[in-house]
């Protein structure tokens, strides 16, 4: 097959090209000008580049693929990054699926997040495909943009778009060249004093979430949407369990998420005004605060969806994080 994969150079999309090229596919990868992982990302990967932004139209090749992989994404969550984060996450799709449709691709798979269907604030509250949208994330910027970016994949579906959606976990494991996933596991598991948030998130390793890919593009229903999760956990469940990896000690204090909203929705203003991302915004206190707990049992019946223990992603992290340099 002939893919193509935009956020190439991202944790999945490292791991999605591995995966496809593994299976003998040919890989063409979108990377953004001066994009800082574009050759590292792909070391010893077969896999051509193009150079481009998806928030221009232009970008995309008057080329036909096989299967197209829609990755690309801004994950801020602070309000002085919205018409950014709109531009690439709503805008972006608009521009991929009007390319889509123009060239007659057999599949996209398109990768939103579990942002979308919201945040619970019960543990037991384990949601699924079709959960109605939580009051807890309707406010939510970086979830009312991929609400809105799903809405514009739905609606080229209805319109006979062979599109699919994926929803991931929170991704850990290898290739995580941004550092996004070890800026969630080194303050829970290093450092002197250690804090654990109060909630709770769904973890699934990015080697996995590269196999549900490849098994959506094969297998998935157009318009319906997948969630490739993996382990639900609270982020102190978490912390014990990286804790015994690096053999350290575990936090033991809770944050106050009480404190947190107020200290952050005080700080929002300001840092707005002065162009600074304070320390913690409030949709970063909300998301801690709460619980994004996920079955992925549609995944598992249609797709035959797998995921491996917990504990193997987080020794592999750990692995790789050494291996590059970045803990020591």
């Amino acid at each position: 097959m002939r893919c193509f994969v935009t956020g190439a150079s991202g944790q999945i999309g490292s791991g999605l090209v591995r995966r496809l090229a593994d299976d003998g596919h040919d890989v063409t990868a979108l990377v953004l000008p001066g994009d800082p992982w574009a050759e590292t990302a792909f070391d010893g990967v077969p896999v051509s580049r193009i150079t481009g932004d998806v928030t221009d139209a232009s970008t995309f090749p008057d080329t036909r693929f096989d299967w197209i992989f829609h990755l690309a994404a801004d994950q801020s969550f602070w309000r002085g990054d919205e018409a950014t984060q709109r531009a690439v996450n709503v805008d972006g799709v608009r521009h991929l699926v009007e390319w889509a449709v123009g060239t007659g691709t057999s599949r996209v798979v398109h990768v939103s997040s579990l942002a979308a269907i919201g945040l619970a604030d019960r543990p037991d509250d384990v949601m699924n495909e079709d959960a109605v949208v939580q009051p807890a994330s309707a406010r939510l910027m970086y979830a009312e943009h991929k609400r809105a970016g799903e809405r514009l994949a739905l609606e080229a579906a209805n319109r006979g778009l062979p599109v699919t959606i994926a929803s991931p976990g929170t991704v850990l494991g290898p290739w995580d060249h941004g550092r996004h996933a070890e800026q969630l596991l080194s303050p829970l598991i290093r450092g002197r004093v250690r804090f654990a948030p109060a909630g709770g998130v769904n973890v699934v390793d990015v080697r996995d979430v590269a196999e549900g890919l490849v098994r959506l593009a094969r297998r998935g229903v157009r318009g319906r949407r997948y969630l490739l999760t993996g382990h639900n956990l609270t982020y102190a469940q978490l912390s014990d369990l990286g804790a015994a990896v690096l053999e350290s000690r575990s936090p033991r204090v809770g944050l106050p998420s009480g404190g947190l909203r107020v200290l952050a929705a005080l700080l929002e203003r300001p840092g707005l005004w002065l162009s600074w991302k304070p320390p913690a915004t409030p949709d970063e206190v909300a998301v801690g605060s709460r619980y994004l707990y996920f079955t992925n049992a549609r995944a598992v019946a249609e797709l035959g969806f797998r995921v491996r223990p917990v504990q193997e992603t987080l020794v592999d992290s750990v692995a790789w994080y050494r291996e590059t340099g970045i803990w020591g």
